[in-house]
């Protein structure tokens, strides 16, 4: 009894198929990785970005407390000598 070439045939172009699937399929997940690692990158640097913008509002911040406090001083200063 022997196999029909017919038979033969679409088992080839079945494990073709298969094969060129799996290829595409991991061609597809090493550029999703790739994507994703570019994306990762760019949000790390809007991150650190952001830390540094609030750093900066945090360190002014308390700068315009402590101006506050020294507008605070010279007034009373002015108002004991008009007094």
């Amino acid at each position: 009894m022997s196999i029909p070439n017919e038979i033969w045939a679409a088992l080839i172009g079945a494990a073709a198929a298969i094969i060129v699937s799996i290829i595409n399929s991991n061609a597809q997940h090493k550029r999703f990785l790739s994507e994703l690692d570019k994306q990762n990158t760019l949000i790390a640097y809007r991150l650190e970005q952001l830390e540094m913008k609030v750093s900066a509002h945090n360190h002014f911040d308390s700068r315009l407390v402590a101006l506050e406090e020294k507008v605070k001083t010279l007034f009373n200063k002015f108002d004991g000598k008009t007094n």
